[in-house]
Parts: C-alpha cells; structure tokens; sequence
C-alpha cells in the first residue's frame, strides 16, 4: 500500500509538473496570438501609408503644376482679362483653386502621417508582446517581475510618441525604460 502511494504522488506530482507546463505554453501562446494581431494591423497601416504617400505627391505634383500653369493663363486666348472685373474674376478663381488643391495635398499628408503613426504604433505593441517572457523571465524578484509587466502593459496600452504625431507629454512619476533595465541587469547584491 505504501508503495502504491508513494507511485501515486510521484504520478500526481508529474502530472501537476505537465499541467504546469502546458499552462505555461499557453499563456505563450495566447501572448504570440495577440502579437500577431498587431503585426496584421501594422502591416496594413504600412501598405495604406504607402498608398496615401503617392496620394500625397501626386496632389502635390498637381499643385506645383497648377501654380506654373496659373503664371500663363493670361495668355490663352479668351483667358486674358480686358476688365478690371475679368482680371478680377481670373485671380480669384486662381486663388479659389490653388487653395483647393493645397488643402489635397494637406488632407492627403495628413492620412499618410496617420497611418504612418500607427504602423509604428502597432509594432512597437507586436514587439512588447513579443519580448513579454523573455523580460519576465530576465527578473529575478517578484518585484523586478511586476516593473516589467507594468511597462509592457504601457507599451501595449498606452498612447505611444513616434514622431509622427504630437503628443502631450506628462511627468507622471513611472519608471523609464533605463531604470527597468538597469534593474534587470542589477546584481541582487548591490
């Protein structure tokens, strides 16, 4: 009976040990599945930034265009004005249209920003996601364990500065990347 016993809880012990492990490649699992959520997303803002970044310099190219051809409007014939109210006509129509394509040129850049920023974004959240376990793993305490998990989560979570879009920046007393570092390659003993 004792030994019957003892096979059991080696048994038992084993199959907790299993569990564990399965749970553990789970949970790696479930982190390497919302990664990639994050890669489609970014690839898809990189393919759309690509599309509205030739957007942008064909509206621009129109406008530079517009700008030389609106110099020698006056010289068509039937375009040139013989009133001051012609003239007048003429220049604000120029002008009309000018701003008109200017504001393309502006709305086209603008998306193009955007989804720049976003593709930034949506990797720099694939990449946290990514390198989650291996930082988890890197702590050695409890605490160095929870500083990084608290920064990942602010890296997925939180609004992110790319350059491409501004930000309000706030002091609001967290961590920096540099300390979380430093803490993980911190002797215990120092």
């Amino acid at each position: 009976a004792a030994k019957m016993l003892a096979a059991i809880e080696e048994s038992q012990s084993q199959v907790e040990k299993t569990l564990e492990d399965v749970r553990t490649a789970a949970a790696e699992q479930g982190v390497s599945q919302q990664a990639r959520y994050f890669k489609e997303e970014a690839d898809l803002h990189e393919a759309r930034s690509a599309d509205w970044l030739k957007w942008t310099l064909c509206s621009a190219g129109l406008l530079v265009a517009y700008a030389v051809a609106s110099l020698f409007i006056h010289v068509i014939p039937g375009m040139s004005p013989t009133t001051p109210y012609e003239a007048f006509q003429l220049g604000a129509s120029k002008i009309l249209i000018f701003i008109v394509v200017a504001y393309v040129v502006l709305i086209c850049g603008r998306n193009f920003l955007s989804h720049k920023h976003n593709a930034i974004v949506n990797r720099h959240r694939q990449n946290a996601l990514q390198t989650f376990s291996t930082l988890v793993d890197a702590g050695s305490t409890g605490q160095t364990q929870d500083i990084v998990l608290s920064h990942a989560a602010a890296c997925i979570f939180e609004p992110q500065e790319t350059g491409y879009a501004k930000q309000q920046h706030s002091q609001d007393g967290s961590l920096s990347a540099a300390s979380v570092l430093r803490a993980l390659s911190t002797p215990q003993g120092s």
